[in-house]
């Protein structure tokens, strides 16, 4: 099915790129030449990089510091349960240890909270990264006669000569 879909998008494209020959020429060079950064590799070997990648990883650490906490509360709290089992009526018992599968039900939630916070931070640094390097890349991308650049992270392979994340890197303080 996705493979006839495949077929009738292709043949409508080959139907209509001749009706759309003539728009957009103005628009785009005649051979344009598209060049990739590694935002990565910035964010991991530049000054700039390494300043925002040192603030996330302290936020990083306080919350793993606050997650670890709530677990080892939690470990100590079922270890005594454990210890208490031969001495608790049935029912208390029970009731202990629906507490504790509560409070366990919420350290799982608290886990799934900070890890999208922290995944939410990392987009943000790289964005900033990328909102700090624009300029620059603009220079770059000018100088070389670049009319494109893409991420790294966004290609499936590249000409290493059309890598220009040591010259960005260069640039980055």
């Amino acid at each position: 099915m996705k493979r006839y879909l495949a077929l009738g998008c292709f043949g409508v494209g080959l139907m209509v790129s001749p009706l759309l020959a003539g728009i957009g020429h103005a628009a785009v060079p005649a051979s344009p030449r598209i060049g990739v950064i590694d935002f990565q590799s910035t964010l991991a070997t530049t000054p700039a990089g390494q300043r925002a990648n040192a603030s996330f990883e302290s936020t990083r650490k306080a919350k793993q510091g606050t997650l670890d906490k709530q677990q080892e509360d939690l470990r100590k709290a079922a270890a005594e349960l454990e210890k208490q089992k031969s001495t608790l009526p049935a029912p208390q018992f029970e009731a202990k240890r629906h507490e504790l599968e509560v409070k366990f039900a919420e350290l799982q939630q608290t886990y799934v909270k900070l890890e999208r916070e922290l995944a939410q931070d990392r987009t943000k640094l790289l964005q900033d990264l990328i909102k700090l390097a624009e300029p620059k890349v603009t220079a770059i991308a000018k100088a070389e006669g670049i009319t494109v650049i893409l991420d790294r992270s966004a290609t499936v392979w590249s000409d290493p000569a059309n890598d220009l994340t040591a010259k960005l890197n260069a640039e980055m303080k």
